[in-house]
């Protein structure tokens, strides 16, 4: 056969490409799945320059044509191995650095921490009040064997103050102060000595719920052995957790309403756990009772298809006790509260339509005169209304009401009826018992007097001047605190009449009010120091947290003792308690108070030259 031309062979190549053209194009329905037949890109990598001996003209150009790409090929994959390889010894290499700067790092980390502890304990043996404090509580705990008790258990003075600074290390540590976080030796040397943190409840309760999940998933039950079996197997943990549980049962038996509404959530995890820990009947009476009563004033009925599970079990079981011919049937006293609070007869529409909303049609006459629908509507305005002062009493943390707070004027003058009533003999004995819970005083008196027990804990002293006056005017502490300032002096004045009740002396005097007339007038210095100290052992502070006169006092006798102005016999006072490290400004006027500095700085300056014996003009 001759040689065929180059045109010739282009020519043919063209055709034999429009057959492999039509043939991929008539696979495309083709059954068989023929479609891409032609196609060898899977063999990119196939290196193999000629696989027919004898090729035509057609396959020894193609095999021409592919020699060029060949070579690039395998040049740029020899190229490609020359860098990798290139790359992975130098990757090596930076591996070798990485390892010896890692040694590096590790014995300059071990040398550094060998030396911060030295450090360490050099520093706990440094002369400071702190380490003077903790060698004497090492002392203690080596000798007793134990912490000591608290302040107030105490039998020596040495006792009491370690007792209290124990107390003062814990409340660094809770709110994470400073200078105790920045010294963690301190914080371990004295878990060494066996103190424990203080803990939050909710932390406290989520803590010993876990260990008891924990212990369920081991014994697969959370039914503990006896305290008494607890404490004999010497298991530290076992008895915190028995303990624990006991306490749940206890609290849950004393719940009120309120208690049941905060923490009804942790009870059910309780109940879900598996712990035969439940309320009594008595109590979910009273949970659940004023839960309807919130869900009817909210939806107008009492149909049970929009309740939470709970209350729709114990709904079931009022409702079953309210049938006739049940075996157990409700009691006179819980019949009556249901008919005093309206409730009485829309269950028993309830009863008689389960299905859906109570019914529309008339009550029958003898319901009609058990209990009036104004009776119903007046109880729920009157339940409503101890809502609003429930909210206002979680708002404000008072059940005072004060000028400067618009917008509950209603509420004020439904508490005065409230009182009104009271002392008329016309209010109810239940709703004595509500307002009576959230702390509600009826007699004016007994209020003033709690008023002034909470400025006492607060303010450090009840020995009141006539008048208070403050750079702050007008503030509504100020007003409550003139307020106290009128109603002591007024009861000065019944004392000096004899028109004060020996009961009410009592309660005076044991607060620290004092009534002769000798004692009226100014107060002693030393009266003023001792009620400082007092309030220094219950707060660990010297200065007062809310503005009054042992508040003013404290900072005049600071701006006293830093420019010199006492006496040596009152600063051998200061000195024999300990406490005039306490007194300087950068220690008393710590983080968190920068306002009262500012305050008592302004004060401090307008009396910058007052003598000693001046200080207590009121």
């Amino acid at each position: 056969m001759s040689e065929m031309t180059e045109n010739e062979l282009q020519q043919k190549d063209d055709e034999d490409k429009t057959q492999v053209f039509a043939i991929e194009e008539a696979a495309e329905d083709d059954p068989r799945g023929l479609k891409g037949l032609q196609n060898f890109s899977h063999l990119m990598d196939d290196w193999d320059e000629t696989r027919v001996s004898n090729p035509t003209s057609k396959m020894n150009i193609a095999y021409i044509n592919k020699q060029p790409a060949l070579e690039a090929a395998k040049k740029a994959k020899e190229e490609e191995a020359a860098v990798r390889q290139e790359i992975e010894a130098e990757i090596k290499g930076m591996e070798a650095v990485l390892q010896e700067k890692i040694k590096e790092e590790h014995e300059a980390l071990t040398d550094y921490r060998s030396k911060t502890n030295t450090v360490m304990c050099l520093e706990m043996e440094e002369p400071c009040r702190w380490n003077n404090t903790y060698q004497q509580l090492k002392q203690y705990v080596i000798k007793t064997g134990d912490l000591p008790p608290v302040p107030s258990a105490c039998t020596t003075e040495l006792d009491r103050r370690l007792s209290i600074w124990i107390q003062e290390q814990k409340s660094l540590v809770y709110s994470k102060a400073t200078r105790i976080v920045n010294a963690p030796h301190r914080i371990e040397a004295l878990e060494a000595l066996g103190i424990e943190w203080i803990e939050s409840s909710d932390d406290k309760w989520n803590r010993m719920y876990k260990n008891l999940k924990a212990y369920k998933q081991e014994h697969n039950t959370v039914i503990l052995p006896s305290f008494m079996q607890c404490r004999q197997s010497k298991d530290k943990e076992l008895t915190a957790l028995r303990h624990w549980i006991d306490l749940q049962e206890q609290e849950v038996k004393s719940w009120s309403s309120e208690d049941i509404s905060k923490r009804h959530d942790k009870l059910k995890k309780l109940q879900e756990l598996g712990l035969p820990i439940k309320l009594s009947w008595e109590q979910e009476w009273n949970y659940y009772i004023l839960q309807l009563l919130k869900f009817r004033s909210k939806y107008g009925h009492l149909s049970s298809q929009s309740y939470d599970p709970d209350l729709n079990n114990f709904l079931t079981v009022v409702l079953s006790r309210l049938k006739r011919g049940s075996e157990v049937k409700l009691t006179q006293d819980e019949l009556y509260d249901l008919r005093l609070k309206g409730l009485l007869n829309d269950l028993k529409d309830l009863l008689n339509n389960p299905t859906g909303r109570p019914a529309t049609a008339a009550l029958p006459n003898d319901i009609n005169q058990i209990v009036s629908v104004d009776r119903i509507k007046e109880v729920n305005l009157w339940a409503g209304m101890l809502e609003q002062l429930k909210a206002y009493q979680e708002e404000y943390n008072s059940l005072e009401f004060p000028g400067n707070r618009a917008g509950y004027q209603h509420l004020k003058d439904w508490v005065d009826v409230q009182r009104k009533s009271y002392e008329d003999k016309t209010l109810e004995e239940y709703r004595i018992k509500e307002l009576s819970k959230i702390g509600l005083e009826f007699d004016p008196w007994n209020d003033m007097l709690k008023k002034l027990k909470k400025f006492k804990r607060e303010g450090g002293t009840a020995r009141l001047p006539k008048e208070f006056k403050s750079i702050e005017q007008g503030t509504e502490e100020d007003v409550e605190l003139n307020q106290l300032c009128k109603w002591q002096q007024d009861q000065i004045k019944f004392y000096r009449r004899d028109d004060l009740s020996d009961d009410k002396k009592k309660k005076l005097r044991k607060l620290g009010v004092v009534l002769t007339k000798g004692n009226m007038g100014k107060v002693p210095w030393e009266d003023r120091f001792e009620e400082m100290m007092n309030y220094y052992h219950k707060n660990k502070t010297c200065l007062p947290k809310r503005d009054g006169p042992l508040r003013q006092w404290v900072v005049e006798l600071v701006d006293l003792l830093q420019n010199g102005f006492v006496s040596n016999k009152r600063q051998q006072l200061i000195d024999s308690v300990n406490i005039g490290y306490y007194l300087k400004p950068e220690v008393i006027y710590k983080e968190g108070a920068g306002s009262k500095k500012r305050k008592g700085d302004d004060m401090a300056g307008q009396n910058k030259k007052l003598k000693a014996e001046e200080m207590m003009e009121v």
